[in-house]
């Protein structure tokens, strides 16, 4: 569906400007029109012109009115997507939705993003109020194309229809799209998930957890270069064993009671990104560059929607292009005329799991009775009965988390989970946003970044200045850290030692002008290299430990340092390396194989591998591979499939329904600990694979030549390739119609071009590996010679949310092809690539 067959506009006087610069850049584009079109409050008219790949560029005379226009256009593409983001931030999904969505409700209204997000509009309206404008602009433009649906001007878009869900949208409030923010500031910041597994695995498994080194990377690739990461703690490292070598009873519904637990935490998992920049005496430009692709769900429509505003051309400040999160205003992503920035998500530990003694009026912390303030709220529930649910305010500390949320007991009868996080208040990620779209220069963009309390992003920018590093969270500091109590488990709440009172000093926090090295590259991975030594104790200070654990950050690391070795440092190279998929993985695996293989001639106990071709073919294929994930490749299903084999023989038996929690959640967390268990990285690893380990090795490879019989009627290679078993799909927001066809894609886990999904279902191979996150988009940008960025970019599928738009999933060939396509920016570009224009007028 085009604009041109939904536009409701009014023209005023703009109209010649704009007719003057179509036929400037030879561009026969007419504008539309309508008559009674409610477009009040712009100062001038707003141009909107679409390119190519569907983004949209709004030009007008203000700030105010591009941000309209930014809302105006954002509700066009996006209005189902923004109406259910919005309900699922508020916790009132249920009542389009049904049961299935109110849970999901319950527990958004009791950690209180709704109030929070009103919180922080009203601090906003109070102390910026220029921001809070342009908030206003942004929500009056959003309502003006909602009232155009109310009018019957325009059809209903695509998900409100009697024959889809059957509803109307409601007027945006300013505080909604704050709300929205919040949300997934809060679900990039969420450790919930991860504390309660770790809880579940040293309390039911401390015999395993003991041994296993739950913290250590498997790549020593850390963010900062050794000079610039803190120095050691003056206190001297007295290590603490682990936890006792018992394990608690399951019960026996314990693999249905995680799978239930992880379907309810799902929408608040945090995701993953790379992103790199180097300066301009690397580059082929002789200017900085930089690269950024965010990892997160893969859905239909996307997460993020891509646009331009320009009020520079008219005397104002914005012109600024990128990716809005859906749902909020401005460009969170993108460039500017004077920076381009891109972000990864960090993980310092932010949130804090306190086990506290509970009665039905009080809680119990470090001794001190404390009173539960109570409330209620009712959420409604379409086709159902309504739901009350009660909030547990416990003041100065948090919130009580619902009975019932982990899924296995982790506290005592008569205890409760209290959840402690910063964002449970006002703060001012709406401005820090806002003000990243404004600087003008590397200065500019640290003091917005700083302002961000609760974004758990590495932020990385560059700028004719050079570029620059900043993760910069409120993250509490931890004084009472040792490895036997740490904070990434449910912490006991009795001990006043326990319980965070200030946050970590913000100059300790990870930042860096890239001094030392001239390059900086994140991936998800500790900043510091704390993790390394799998010890809490005897850092600077805790940071966290839920890192990714380093294979891209190493592989990016690989190649920039041999990259600028080599130079000039050119964007094809920088594109190349955002679409990697060697796999390190691999490097750690196949030796371990060929030692195992080369011992079957001499070891009894892998006699029964001996005359056997079929085996000592797929080591002949793995042997000669260049570990690349492509979807062409056999040998990379082949080592894929064994990596899976090898990982649950040398843990599941351990780990049992555990095992295969982590995996759906996390594989490349299981991926980590098998493979620091057969690479013999510790010095308990032979204890976990008491068969021995050229046994179980081995064995998976038997395995894996069984899979492939199985699934392909041979083992010979000419049969089968990653494609025939790995795809991406894009999953629907809802409805049949926005969901996509599975896609032959490549990468894998741990891959820079990573396509992430669970091969194990119940410790059988699933029937095809679905991967459904991966880069949201890809971006690559430098510097002109007058210092206004230019940028390159690819995103999947498209930029309009409604299934029969041309820019619905035109852009999907590109994503898969990894072919980059320019950021249109500059004015005589846009206009000259403009291929859709309507105008909104006062």
């Amino acid at each position: 569906m085009t604009w041109g067959s939904r536009a409701r506009l009014l023209f005023g006087s703009g109209l010649a400007l704009i007719g003057g610069l179509a036929t400037l850049t030879g561009c026969s584009l007419e504008p539309l029109t309508c008559d009674g079109c409610p477009q009040d409050g712009l100062a001038a008219p707003v141009s909107l012109h679409r390119d190519g790949l569907g983004i949209v560029h709004i030009y007008g005379a203000t700030d105010w009115d591009v941000v309209y226009g930014a809302g105006y256009a954002q509700a066009r593409d996006r209005l189902f997507e923004m109406d259910l983001t919005r309900r699922q931030a508020l916790g009132r999904r249920a009542e389009i939705l049904g049961e299935g969505a109110a849970g999901e409700d319950e527990l958004i209204r009791i950690i209180g993003i709704p109030r929070w997000g009103a919180a922080s509009a009203a601090q906003m309206q109070a102390e910026e109020p220029e921001h809070y404008a342009l908030l206003e602009a942004w929500t009056a433009g959003v309502n003006a194309f909602i009232e155009e649906v109310e009018l019957g001007s325009v059809p209903l878009p695509y998900g409100f229809g009697p024959e889809e869900l059957d509803y109307m949208p409601e007027r945006w409030a300013e505080s909604d799209g704050l709300s929205v923010g919040k949300l997934i500031l809060f679900g990039n910041a969420s450790q919930i998930e991860f504390e309660i597994l770790a809880s579940i695995l040293f309390r039911y498994f401390g015999d395993v957890t003991a041994k296993l080194p739950v913290i250590t990377p498997l790549v020593d690739a850390f963010i900062l270069p050794p000079a610039e990461r803190p120095q050691a703690g003056a206190k001297e490292l007295s290590h603490h064993e682990g936890p006792p070598a018992e394990r608690l009873p399951l019960p026996a519904d314990a693999a249905e009671r995680l799978r239930a637990f992880q379907k309810r935490m799902a929408p608040f998992r945090p995701g993953a990104s790379n992103n790199w920049a180097l300066e301009g005496r690397f580059t082929e430009t002789g200017q900085p560059m930089i690269a950024g692709d965010p990892h997160q769900g893969l859905r239909s429509p996307s997460l993020m929607w891509a646009h331009h505003m320009n009020s520079y051309d008219a005397g104002g400040n914005l012109d600024v292009a990128g990716f809005a999160f859906v749902g909020t205003p401005g460009v969170q992503l993108g460039h500017n005329r004077s920076i381009a920035w891109t972000a990864t998500t960090a993980y310092p530990d932010v949130m804090d799991l306190l086990d506290v003694p509970y009665d039905e009026d009080s809680v119990t912390i470090a001794g001190e009775p404390i009173a539960i303030e109570a409330s209620e709220e009712t959420i409604q529930v379409r086709d159902g009965q309504p739901r009350v649910v009660t909030i547990e305010e416990v003041p100065g500390y948090g919130v009580l988390l619902p009975d019932g949320l982990s899924p296995l007991p982790i506290v005592d009868l008569g205890h409760r989970l209290l959840l402690r996080w910063p964002g449970r208040k006002a703060t001012r990620e709406g401005s820090s946003f806002l003000e990243l779209d404004l600087a003008t220069g590397l200065d500019d963009f640290d003091a917005a970044v700083a302002k961000n309390e609760i974004g758990n992003f590495n932020f990385l920018a560059i700028s004719a200045e050079g570029l620059t590093y900043r993760s910069l969270p409120e993250t509490p500091l931890h004084v009472n850290v040792r490895d036997d109590a740490p904070p990434y488990r449910v912490i006991d709440a009795s001990d006043p030692a326990n319980l965070w009172q200030t946050m970590v000093a913000q100059e300790l926090l990870p930042q860096s002008r890239a001094a030392t090295r001239g390059w900086l590259a994140s991936a998800n991975n500790d900043p510091f290299g704390f993790t390394a030594d799998n010890s809490l104790e005897g850092d600077a200070f805790y940071y966290g430990i839920f890192f990714d654990p380093g294979t891209r950050a190493g592989r990016i690391e690989q190649e920039l340092t041999r990259l600028t070795a080599e130079g000039p440092v050119s964007k094809a190279d920088m594109m190349a390396l955002q679409t990697d998929t060697y796999s390190l993985l691999a490097d750690a695996l196949l030796p371990v194989l060929l030692e195992a293989h080369a011992a079957v001639p001499n070891d009894d106990a892998l006699a029964a591998f001996r005359d056997r071709p079929d085996l000592d073919a797929l080591v002949t294929l793995l042997d000669d591979w260049d570990r690349r994930m492509e979807r062409d490749s056999a040998a990379a299903l082949v080592h894929h499939a064994l990596l899976w084999f090898v990982t649950k023989n040398v843990l599941r038996d351990d780990l049992g329904p555990v095992f295969d929690a982590v995996s759906d959640q996390s594989p490349i967390y299981t991926l980590k600990w098998a493979l620091l268990t057969v690479t013999r990285a510790y010095a308990a690893a032979d204890e976990l694979m008491q068969e021995g380990r050229d046994l179980l090795v081995m064995q998976a490879l038997d395995e894996t030549a069984a899979f492939l019989v199985e699934r392909f009627g041979t083992t010979d290679p000419s049969a089968y390739a990653w494609r025939d078993f790995h795809a991406t799909r894009f999953g629907s927001l809802w409805g049949d119609a926005l969901a996509s066809e599975p896609v032959a894609t490549d990468g894998a886990d741990g891959t820079v071009n990573v396509s992430a999904a669970a091969f194990l279902r119940d410790g059988e191979p699933v029937e095809r590996h679905l991967s459904g996150s991966g880069a949201i988009y890809r971006f690559v940008a430098t510097l002109d010679g007058d210092g206004v960025p230019r940028a390159e970019l690819h995103f999947p599928r498209g930029n309009s949310g409604e299934p029969t738009s041309p820019y619905f999933s035109n852009n999907l060939e590109d994503w898969v092809e990894d072919r980059y396509r320019p950021l249109l920016f500059r004015t005589e570009e846009v206009m000259a690539g403009s291929e859709e224009m309507v105008e909104l007028s006062p």
